[in-house]
């Protein structure tokens, strides 16, 4: 296909305001000084081929492009959501001219004419582009760093002042950036008090209430209805697995701690599952395929979720980790399945109390242990309850909302 450029240069120079994109979240907050822009472009079929000023090369179909057309006729200017309809686009469209900006923006002029009577056309920003590009290669570019861990990571573990993280953005992104790094932070020197928690995990974002309220306070009590409001050992395991969605982050504040023995320990599910997929690649597949029965049932409640202990992304990577021996409900297997599937429990089990694998340390008052819920598990050593307190309290956020605002956050850091 030949693109009948002299046209498209004609309106570029005419109406060089018309189609860049009027939304909130404009396009260039992408751009940094220094970030590559376009340096070549040329029809590929059905698809343009883009070249950056860093010698990288993407692929758009037109298709794509027409779809995700920024002007205000199709990207509402207040919402920033889609206005025109699905049903209405030209699968085979192909532009009627396209050229590059003097900026480095790709600029295309769509057949047929817009509400006004007006060439229909849209500007794309380099940055942009590079940052929806869906090339295999721009997708590891933009793949987040997360980090495994063993127990070596007790030298350094992740840790902020609670200060810091309440009284600046800078502390908050910090704070987020460790969670999605490692999976975990611990918040030092925070207030004694019981609602200190919730007003700290509210800086990230709203509260998830569970059948437990909006927050709980977790210490040994009679008749109670979990193991964790107990002195006894608690396995490392994730929370509320029994729920179709659990609690993304986890906090707990130690508020009193005069008790012998309660050391925490974390483990890094992802590493765990990794090292189970090198040393046990069957129990691995079983456990990343078959799902598990949880479930939670008291005089209240019956909880219930058919969920694999391992979930895999498209790309066959660790993305969750759901795991609560005492929120196990009578499996339903396959008679085939019933002793490789426990095996595979096991070596699972197993891993996650392996001493090289585990992180064991003694809450300190003022320590908020946060954590990510689909990644890191918890547990906690046994206590004598008679040597002194030891209260601790809790609360979660939704990954939606941290990630949310972290990636708000890195935004605005970049803008400035």
């Amino acid at each position: 296909m030949t693109a009948d450029l002299s046209a498209v240069t004609t309106l570029a120079t005419s109406t060089a305001e018309d189609d860049r994109p009027r939304i909130g979240a404009d396009p260039d907050m992408f751009c940094r000084p220094g970030d590559p822009t376009l340096s070549s472009v040329r029809a590929d079929g059905d698809a343009a081929l883009v070249t950056w000023s860093d010698g990288r090369t993407g692929r758009f179909h037109w298709v794509w492009l027409r779809d995700n057309c920024l002007c205000s006729e199709c990207c509402h200017p207040a919402a920033w959501e889609k206005m025109h309809d699905i049903t209405a686009l030209d699968l085979d469209v192909r532009p009627a001219a396209f050229t590059l900006t003097e900026d480095g923006a790709l600029r295309i002029v769509w057949p047929g004419l817009n509400q006004a009577g007006r060439a229909h056309k849209t500007r794309f920003p380099a940055a942009w582009l590079r940052r929806f590009c869906y090339d295999d290669w721009a997708e590891e570019e933009r793949a987040e760093t997360i980090e495994p861990w063993t127990a070596a990571i007790g030298n350094r573990r992740p840790e902020i002042k609670h200060q810091a993280v309440m009284e600046s953005d800078d502390g908050l992104r910090t704070w987020l950036r460790h969670l999605r790094r490692y999976g975990f932070c611990i918040v030092k020197g925070a207030p004694r008090r019981p609602d200190t928690v919730t007003q700290t995990a509210r800086r990230i974002g709203f509260l998830r209430q569970t059948h437990f309220g909006v927050d709980y306070t977790v210490i040994s009590k009679p008749n109670p209805e979990n193991v964790a409001y107990t002195p006894i050992y608690v396995a490392p395991h994730t929370d509320l697995s029994y729920t179709q969605t659990p609690p993304g982050l986890q906090f707990l504040h130690c508020i009193d701690f005069e008790a012998t023995g309660g050391e925490s320990i974390l483990v890094d599910g992802f590493a765990v599952a990794e090292r189970l997929r090198r040393e046990d690649p069957e129990s691995f597949d079983l456990l990343a395929r078959i799902p598990a029965d949880n479930r939670f049932h008291d005089h209240d409640y019956d909880m219930r979720c058919r969920k694999p202990v391992i979930e895999l992304d498209e790309a066959g990577r660790v993305a969750a980790i759901r795991t609560n021996r005492q929120g196990e409900g009578p499996l339903g297997l396959r008679p085939d399945l019933v002793r490789p599937y426990y095996k595979a429990k096991q070596a699972f089990a197993l891993l996650t109390r392996d001493r090289s694998m585990t992180l064991r340390f003694r809450l300190e008052p003022g320590d908020i242990m946060s954590f990510h819920n689909h990644r890191v598990l918890h547990g906690r050593e046994p206590y004598d309850p008679g040597s002194g307190k030891r209260r601790l309290q809790g609360c979660y956020v939704d990954c939606d909302q941290a990630w949310s605002r972290l990636r708000v956050l890195e935004a605005a850091a970049k803008a400035h």
